[in-house]
């Protein structure tokens, strides 16, 4: 009995410690430093620590991309930078709405940052499904929202926006309508570096179920990102990658949306394609696909009923 009570304590001490998180700041490249996120849904034992950011030291101070989940996560993330070069943060930038991008703003945006996200994102905070969507995702994981402060980007992309910031040479580009109708991509031109958000993953599956995303436009906006011939990209999720990663999400984008049209043009139903696709898809073993695999066949069999009528 006390073999048994000491091996499901071990067991038990595995599985939290595969849930929760523990923020270490990495250097990938030169001045560039990530913390990497857990693969999972946001939770009270993971505090919502489930994407990447990122900081890029120049000369004259930070740039950071993405914010995290919380206040909290967003503290610790700037405690770490700081820990490693005492600078002003110049610039934060969003790479789109999602909770796990945005909703830590507020603490760069305190520390004297300029934001920068789509114009599209300040539309949605003006709107009442902004507030609306903070209360739901906070009754839904465990209240791990609760000191969220929801903030505007001081400056708007409609369309691409370059600057130059100490060494780098920053190119600000909208890709939208992709994962969302707010995304952006930050490519570092004198160092071939891509910041892709969550528009590339590699053996992850992409979440294509916002309301807003278009699989179809996604498409075509990984073929633009694959003729910046970047050598290093880096995701929302996932660590660095190559351009192996555009062809991973490509393939998988198209194969679902393929295998879509084509039973739905047969007759099929709804529920009968996520069935075929579930027990039939090449990519059912890889991570999040049984988180985001049914939604994004969703999202994809109804923009379908759409694009007949445009």
């Amino acid at each position: 009995m006390k073999k048994l009570s000491l091996t499901l304590t071990v067991l038990l001490i595995l599985i939290i410690s595969t849930i929760s998180y523990s923020m270490e700041l990495k250097k990938f490249y030169k001045n560039m430093y990530m913390v990497r996120g857990v693969d999972a849904m946001p939770s009270p034992e993971n505090k919502g620590f489930m994407s990447n950011a990122y900081g890029i030291l120049t000369k004259e101070g930070w740039i950071v991309i993405d914010s995290l989940s919380t206040p909290e996560l967003s503290k610790e993330f700037l405690t770490l930078l700081q820990k490693e070069k005492k600078a002003p943060v110049k610039y934060l930038i969003i790479t789109h709405y999602h909770p796990d991008h945005w909703y830590g703003a507020s603490t760069f945006k305190e520390a004297g940052a300029v934001v920068i996200a789509h114009k599209n994102l300040n539309k949605f905070y003006s709107s009442p499904e902004a507030k609306m969507t903070l209360e739901v995702s906070n009754q839904r994981f465990g209240e791990i929202y609760k000191n969220v402060k929801l903030i505007t980007a001081d400056i708007e992309i409609e369309s691409q926006k370059d600057l130059k910031v100490g060494q780098y040479e920053i190119s600000i580009i909208p890709t939208n309508p992709a994962h969302t109708d707010n995304d952006i991509v930050i490519f570092v031109k004198n160092e071939n570096i891509l910041f892709a958000g969550d528009l590339v993953y590699l053996n992850r599956i992409p979440f294509a179920g916002d309301r807003s995303s278009s699989v179809k436009n996604w498409l075509k906006v990984l073929k633009d990102l694959e003729k910046l011939n970047p050598k290093i990209i880096h995701g929302g999720h996932n660590e660095p990658m190559d351009k192996k990663a555009i062809e991973f999400t490509y393939n998988y984008l198209s194969y679902t949306r393929d295998t879509v049209k084509k039973l739905k043009d047969e007759g099929k139903g709804l529920d009968e394609i996520k069935a075929y696709i579930n027990q039939s898809s090449p990519y059912k073993n890889y991570v999040m696909y049984d988180v985001f695999n049914d939604a994004n066949v969703y999202k994809i069999f109804n923009d379908l009923d759409l694009e007949d009528f445009q």
